[in-house]
């Protein structure tokens, strides 16, 4: 991937963090977890469980930082 980016000219990143931000945001606008689970891929609902970060109450903010960091470090 490191190769990849370099290539690109952009800033080092992996896919895998933007699962956990997908389920999330997913999450946020009340996506149920069994569909997310299913998205994801994932046999134990545990596991879909570990990759939400709740963001409810603050989904508007906490997008808004997400885009803002995103925009900057491309």
């Amino acid at each position: 991937m490191n190769t990849l980016c370099k290539k690109a000219g952009v800033r080092y990143f992996r896919f895998h963090p933007l699962r956990h931000a997908g389920a999330s945001l997913m999450d946020s606008i009340n996506i149920p977890l069994a569909e997310i689970q299913g998205i994801l891929g994932h046999e134990n609902r545990k596991t879909t469980e570990g990759y939400i970060h709740t963001t409810r109450g603050r989904s508007v903010e906490v997008m808004r930082a997400f885009e803002k960091a995103l925009k900057s470090n491309i």
